[in-house]
């Protein structure tokens, strides 16, 4: 970049658009920057216009499922061409819900968001009892026809009562006969459909489309900061992208956190690009800004005990630099390579079986969860943004080495595209 241009540039504006285009906290809203995921927009678009359909999506947390459910039917208003009328309407409703709610407290939610043509008042307050299925099929039949009501329930992994989602079940299944084309997207945090919808085998698969949130490959993390610097006017360098696409693991959330650190402490040098030592030295802003909670797992995890010095941290980080499937899983045995690898030393199962024993329990912070049965168990992280959070700590401590890092990092990424 020349002198001038540098001189030219308002460098405290474009620290304030850093932090407009790089959102790591709140949901994304804007169509034109949930890169990565236009075959998925596309997908639940094409729901939302076909009668008697309906969405679940799914996935680990921090995949970015809510900031989808928020977008993708952005750009399904329509306008006649030869008139300019409004004959498709949107009508996006989003709800929360809590480990409180019943079918009633959810439903309520969603009718309290709902005012009818010449009423002063919410619909909810005309059901003093109960809701029921029944009621939610005659209330969404109010919608005219060039209104689309999207009706999204978010958090649904929250819900612990059970005859909640029976009713949402049965609610569902109602709604193939209505009238109008609502479409109910229910989004939660979950491995797969079964633990989210009771009774599941009983809704037609037409009726309840299933779309699964994966990690992101690192190509798609790389759109998500390249399409972002551009607004920005910046540039990066593909070494300091690379570095990106890898710590951020597939997590919308780290490549957002991470870009934004690298943008910003490339503007605090007055350099419009970024190069790999810029996004090494973001990766510490991007560490303090972790949620709490994954730090206090983490120190739980691998604290010493009475000062008593252990392999919980070592074992943690293979785990985290071990190859998985496309679930997030690993086996015992895939731990041997990396732990080996960070101790200087072939090790083999039985001597940190108890390690990972321990880690699926409270008093190490439940940071692993175990599946399967006895000599098959599978393991993956409880939180999928500790593994991420992992790796950066340990390179950050010395517990694992670069070289090691990108050994298994490359080996650990390999059947995604780039």
């Amino acid at each position: 970049m020349d002198k001038r241009s540098t001189m030219e540039t308002d460098w405290s504006a474009l620290r304030g658009e850093v932090f407009d285009v790089f959102t790591p906290g709140p949901p994304i809203t804007e169509t034109e920057l949930f890169a990565g995921r236009q075959a998925t927009i596309q997908r639940l678009q094409d729901v939302a216009r076909e009668k008697a359909r309906n969405a679940i999506i799914y996935g680990e947390r921090g995949v970015g499922k809510t900031s989808l459910a928020s977008i993708f039917h952005k750009g399904l208003n329509l306008n006649d061409p030869d008139t300019g009328i409004q004959v498709r309407n949107v009508v996006e409703i989003h709800v929360n819900c809590d480990t409180a709610d019943s079918f009633d407290s959810v439903w309520r939610k969603v009718f309290r968001r709902i005012r009818r043509s010449g009423y002063d008042r919410t619909v909810d307050l005309d059901y003093p009892g109960q809701i029921e299925p029944d009621h939610v099929f005659l209330e969404l039949q109010h919608f005219t026809p060039n209104e689309m009501p999207i009706i999204i329930i978010d958090e649904y992994d929250r819900i612990g009562n059970d005859q909640c989602r029976v009713l949402m079940t049965d609610t569902i299944k109602a709604l193939t006969l209505s009238r109008t084309n609502p479409t109910i997207v229910l989004v939660g945090v979950a491995d797969d459909i079964i633990e989210l919808v009771h009774d599941h085998a009983s809704i037609s698969p037409r009726n309840l489309i299933q779309v699964p949130m994966r990690r992101m490959s690192p190509s798609e993390i790389k759109e998500i900061i390249v399409s972002r610097l551009k607004r920005l006017k910046m540039t990066i360098s593909d070494d300091a992208l690379w570095r990106i696409a890898y710590f951020s693991a597939g997590l919308p959330y780290y490549a957002h956190s991470i870009g934004k650190y690298s943008a910003l402490r490339a503007i605090e040098k007055q350099k419009r690009s970024i190069a790999e030592e810029i996004v090494l030295q973001a990766i510490d802003d991007c560490m303090d800004d972790v949620d709490y909670s994954i730090v206090e797992s983490y120190t739980k995890a691998t604290e010493y005990i009475y000062s008593k010095k252990n392999l919980f941290r070592e074992v943690l980080a293979a785990c985290a630099l071990a190859e998985t499937n496309d679930l997030g899983q690993f086996s015992a045995l895939s731990i041997e390579a990396p732990l080996s690898a960070i101790l200087g030393e072939q090790v083999k199962v039985p001597s940190f079986a108890f390690h990972l024993n321990e880690m699926c329990g409270p008093d190490r912070g439940s940071v692993l969860r175990k599946t399967g049965e006895r000599k098959t168990y599978r393991y993956h992280f409880a939180e999928a943004a500790m593994q991420p959070y992992v790796i950066m700590k340990c390179l950050k401590d010395n517990a694992i080495s670069k070289l090691i890092y990108e050994r298994f990092n490359v080996t650990r990424q390999r059947t995604l595209s780039i």
